[in-house]
């Protein structure tokens, strides 16, 4: 038996009224002066606007007008369309699962309205007369015929007005408009057929004509020499289809703000497609880098909920796997078809030739204590320890290469390359190599640079990668098993993944507490030292193993591991190494950055040369 409420229990489940229940309403879509841009343009571009101007007054605190020229509204229609939960784009539950539209919840006017004076003036085209209806504080002051021009003109005056909590948490009056400016930019990209214009004042911020071509709106929006950069992609899958332009993986930027990702048309600050997205990117990105682009997802709209939150900004995948999938795919097969950026190297140039002329000064430094020269898989003998080097001591070397010299060493049992075609890199003239560290070549009118290591590293690195995706990385046994204690944090990740990193190269079994004994390691790697590889991987399986499986962590591992095999900074190199190298860079995908994302290459024109020296 239920016992009674006591009297002090009763009453306090009350119905808000009316207006506190619409400013609440409010506070959900109207967050700042660009959520009411957002609001009324995306009305506008429901109504089949061809042009949109959005004016602003003191931020859009003063005035905010956005005038289109669709089809407008007749006189009843603009009055109902300041109700809660008025709309003309859903009729039914079943269109929930069909949103085709950019604006249905019936929200947008009434809650605009609900914390300003707003004036709605429009007219159908094709009627002689207009409407004009004035809201104030969500109530409906005056509703009066107007001579206006074919489509619809909103004005709204003093936000927050009756709300002055809310203002007090706007930013400064740089920073709202840079918020529309952004807004109506994203906004202009999914509708390039559309004239947008924005302005502050009587300074006009913005103003992209209407164009046909999608990729002119991207030059209007990025500028001519950037837009000339990107490069378009598409792709296609079960799912449905993805389009668009990359930055290339020798452009980044400190933030995500230049990425804009749509849905049907709709933008989105989705994170499964923002991951996928820098995913594609792989290993051509430093950390903390992003590129640039525009993408636009097509799929079923009974694929994807657009209703999850109140400024539908987030959408909800039904197959989030398959979508990340053709993203991801489609992201990584452009950037593998990108041109680098090497100089013009005229068809039929002989292989690389060392200029015999060239005498280079080599300073170099002790490797780091405790860590044994690694030789570098190459097809030519392998890179030699510093000649005349002695441990712990500067060494200062002057060295003369001559035509196909190198040193003589014995060579390292590495896995051969297949053939090596006469590629952009093999063709270029290797003028030297600087500073132990940087190889300096010549190439059509331009000169390329070229950082060993990252090189290097990124060559081991893409054959690590192929032998893990052919079934695993061949291992080179070790006679005597060293110990390596990897500490309490790391031991149960490498307990756990013991199975996995077999196809990584690694034969780990636990030796009690934190420790382990290394009975095999990568082949690639066997001139290392083990404990050193060990500690590296335990330490990589720390940084990703809390929010990855190992096998979904396997590049970044692979390319720790990597950067074990490289050729050093302060190693010298002969010119059949050197050759090599440009080899074997002819011969797999992402030549331009090493596994981490740093670029392995640059080239300086001639003519930035010239201007340098005045002689232009």
């Amino acid at each position: 038996m239920l016992s009674q409420p006591s009297s002090a229990a009763t009453g306090r489940i009350r119905v808000l009224p009316p207006d506190v229940a619409d400013k609440i309403a409010a506070g959900e879509v109207v967050e700042r002066p660009s959520s009411v841009v957002k609001e009324l343009v995306e009305n506008s571009l429901d109504a089949g606007a061809r042009s949109v101007r959005v004016e602003l007054e003191d931020a859009g605190i003063g005035l905010i007008a956005v005038i289109d020229d669709g089809e407008g509204m007749m006189a009843d229609d603009a009055v109902r369309a300041f109700q809660r939960h008025a709309t003309s784009k859903v009729r039914s539950v079943e269109d929930l699962f069909h949103i085709t539209t950019l604006g249905f919840r019936g929200e947008a006017l009434a809650s605009i309205a609900a914390v300003s004076t707003t004036t709605l003036t429009t007219r159908p085209n094709g009627d002689l007369g207009g409407t004009r209806v004035l809201v104030r504080g969500g109530e409906i002051v005056e509703v009066r015929a107007a001579g206006t021009p074919a489509g619809t003109r909103i004005e709204v005056v003093d936000l927050f007005a009756n709300v002055p909590a809310r203002r007090k948490f706007l930013k400064a009056p740089a920073t709202e408009v840079g918020h529309v400016s952004e807004l109506v930019t994203r906004t202009a990209l999914s509708f390039p057929q559309v004239a947008f214009s924005l302005k502050h004042g009587k300074r006009t911020l913005l103003d992209y004509p209407a164009t046909s071509d999608s990729s002119e709106r991207v030059a209007q929006v990025y500028g001519a020499d950037r837009a000339a950069g990107m490069l378009p992609f598409h792709g296609r899958s079960p799912i449905g289809e993805i389009r668009g332009w990359l930055s290339g993986s020798h452009f980044s930027l400190p933030s995500p703000r230049q990425i804009f990702t749509y849905v049907n048309g709709r933008y989105v600050r989705d994170k499964l497609v923002s991951h996928a997205l820098v995913a594609g990117y792989s290993t051509l990105l430093m950390h903390g880098r992003y590129p640039a682009a525009v993408v636009f997802i097509e799929i079923e709209p009974e694929e994807v909920d657009v209703n999850v939150h109140p400024a539908k900004s987030e959408v909800r995948f039904r197959r989030g796997g398959a979508v990340h999938d053709l993203i991801t795919r489609s992201v990584m097969e452009r950037l593998r078809a990108q041109p680098h950026p090497l100089p013009s190297v005229p068809e039929g140039t002989p292989l690389t030739t060392m200029n015999p002329s060239v005498t280079q000064l080599h300073i170099g430094l002790p490797l780091a204590s405790g860590r044994t020269p690694i030789a570098p898989a190459f097809d030519s003998p392998t890179f030699p320890a510093r000649p005349g080097a002695t441990p712990g001591a500067d060494t200062y070397v002057l060295r003369r290469f001559e035509p196909g010299s190198s040193p003589a060493v014995r060579p390292a049992p590495m896995p051969s390359m297949s053939p090596a075609s006469e590629g952009e890199f093999s063709r270029l003239h290797v003028i030297g190599q600087a500073f132990e560290g940087y190889l300096v070549c010549e190439g059509g009118d331009s000169l390329m640079i070229i950082d060993q290591h990252a090189a290097h590293e990124r060559v081991m690195f893409e054959r690590l990668r192929r032998a893990y995706a052919a079934g695993g990385v061949q291992r080179q046994r070790l006679l005597v098993p060293p110990v390596v204690d990897v500490g309490a944090q790391a031991a149960p990740l490498l307990a756990e993944n013991i199975a996995d990193l077999e196809g990584l190269g690694f034969e780990l079994e636990p030796f009690g507490g934190s420790s382990f004994a290394v009975r095999a390691v990568p082949a690639l790697l066997a001139d290392g030292d083990p404990e050193v590889l060990v500690r590296d991987l335990a330490e990589e399986l720390t940084d990703v193993g809390r929010s990855r499986r190992l096998t979904q962590a396997a590049e970044s591992v692979l390319a720790r591991l990597a950067c074990h095999s490289a050729v050093r900074v302060g190693q010298s190199l002969g010119g059949d190494q050197i050759r090599a190298l440009l080899q074997a860079m002819d011969n797999i995908d992402f030549a331009g950055n090493c596994p981490h994302g740093r670029p392995a290459f640059i080239t300086l024109p001639r003519s930035d040369l010239e201007r340098l020296f005045k002689r232009t």
